[in-house]
């Protein structure tokens, strides 16, 4: 039996819906205790009010009709039936002789009582508990009035009964509900555990079943598969740009390896040795630029940058990237142009957006046939950079690709196919977006980001 407690226990489903439950049986238990003060409350000051009443009609009997009168209207009380099983009436002498009444006897010490209280009675031979008014009258005598408890006592434990079987009644509520809920909760949780159980086993394509419904759960699942898509998409990344760095390395590093081993040739010139040395240092800065543009993407992409953020104007940054590659586009007769600038603060870092934007109109020059058209624009929450030149372009095809970890349209040209990679990078990290189009012709780049709030 404490096996099977203890299994159910360390549930949370289970500990929840029981906690509910406990919380849901005390608050009917106050409830019904309430009722339960409130009912006997009014009973007894009903009884308080019929016998201050019924004490008044008598006393006006009294001085009225004197001990006689008053004996009368108590045997005509009694014979009238109305509750007269419950009503308790005595007259006693200046003596404390009976005359008229359905007690034996007063209750004890009855000379110390003021007003209404509750005493022990002799009725008919029957002990009898209940509430009770002793008055003394002109002549001496002694009127007691008053009403049992019976009544009360009948409520009362009606009462109780009610409180008992409302108690059982929830107890059996909370333990049936106990485990529909953890069942429910089991079943539903049972689809996420699966489903993470199979991509700890290495299936990164699985995903959690989704309801077409809108509670937590099939919210919950939702957010659980952007999540895998998310991690699966990363892993992809991290295991093409592995392997990508992997060729990358393996290439110069065998040339640098080859070219070394044959400047230890003994045939080999002093000239030759030279030469080897010069392009296995080259080779090695080229693989040390290229670790360094790794590292400093890394960084990006993981947010680390983000401490140097500052407010910034965007268009004096794009201004004077035009101006210093203005010359180089002269140099290969192609005009550049700032059409349109408007102003724009961005919150963020200075040198990381010169830098994008200088890739970029970098990449502008090296391929626009005669001009390179430069804007910037504000919207009521972004700010836009538009770059374009009229070259070959780039097939639509080719979008989705460009930024990758060592993507180059043309592979026969020199470098390592970064330079996009940290363009995007920066711009992810200052939350903004880049989109391709075509310029017809050329290729047409649109560089959003966020305006500074305070700006």
């Amino acid at each position: 039996m404490m096996p099977f407690l203890r299994n159910h226990w360390r549930s949370i489903s289970f500990r929840l819906t029981l906690n509910y439950g406990i919380l849901a049986i005390l608050t009917t238990l106050i409830l019904i205790a309430f009722l339960y003060y409130e009912v006997i409350g009014a009973l007894r000051t009903e009884y308080t009010r019929q016998i201050t009443a019924s004490a008044k009609r008598l006393s006006a009997a009294y001085e009225e009709g004197g001990r006689t009168a008053l004996a009368a209207a108590l045997e005509l009380t009694l014979a009238d039936r109305i509750d007269s099983g419950r009503e308790i009436y005595l007259l006693l002498d200046e003596k404390g002789n009976k005359i008229a009444g359905n007690l034996d006897r007063p209750p004890a010490a009855h000379d110390s009582y003021v007003g209404v209280f509750e005493g022990e009675v002799l009725q008919d031979g029957i002990p009898t508990r209940g509430h009770l008014q002793i008055q003394t009258l002109a002549g001496g005598e002694t009127l007691v009035v008053g009403h049992d408890l019976s009544e009360m006592g009948d409520i009362s434990a009606m009462i109780w009964q009610a409180i008992v079987a409302a108690f059982v009644l929830a107890a059996l509520l909370v333990i049936i509900g106990t485990y529909i809920f953890r069942g429910e909760l089991a079943y539903r949780v049972s689809h996420i555990r699966r489903t993470t159980q199979q991509i700890a086993a290495g299936q990164l394509s699985k995903r959690v079943s989704t309801a077409e419904s809108d509670d937590e759960f099939a919210l919950l699942n939702r957010d659980i598969n952007s999540m895998l898509d998310r991690i699966e998409l990363l892993m992809k990344s991290a295991r093409h740009i592995s392997d990508t760095i992997a060729h990358n390395l393996r290439t110069p590093l065998t040339r640098i390896v080859g070219g070394l081993r044959a400047a230890q040739q003994p045939s080999a010139s002093p000239q030759q040795v030279l030469q080897a040395n010069q392009r296995a240092v080259e080779e090695i800065e080229r693989l040390s630029v290229m670790l360094e543009k790794l590292l400093q993407i890394a960084e990006m992409q993981a947010g680390i940058q983000r401490r140097s953020f500052k407010p910034c104007a965007l268009h004096t940054i794009v201004s004077d990237v035009v101006e210093m590659y203005a010359t180089l586009a002269e140099d290969k007769n192609v005009s550049m142009t700032l059409t349109h600038s408007e102003t724009v603060h961005v919150h963020g870092d200075a040198n990381l957006l010169a830098s994008a934007l200088a890739n970029l109109v970098d990449n502008a020059v090296k391929y626009a046939s005669r001009e390179i058209r430069v804007a910037v624009f504000r919207s009521e929450h972004s700010g836009r950079v538009v770059i374009s030149d009229d070259g070959p372009g780039v097939p639509a095809d080719q979008y989705e690709h460009l930024g990758k970890h060592f993507y180059r349209l043309d592979p026969s040209l020199e470098g390592h196919g970064l330079g996009l990679t940290s363009v995007l990078s920066i711009v992810e990290l200052h939350g903004g977006a880049i989109v391709f189009s075509d310029a017809q012709p050329g290729l047409s780049v649109m560089l959003t980001l966020p305006v500074e709030p305070t700006a």
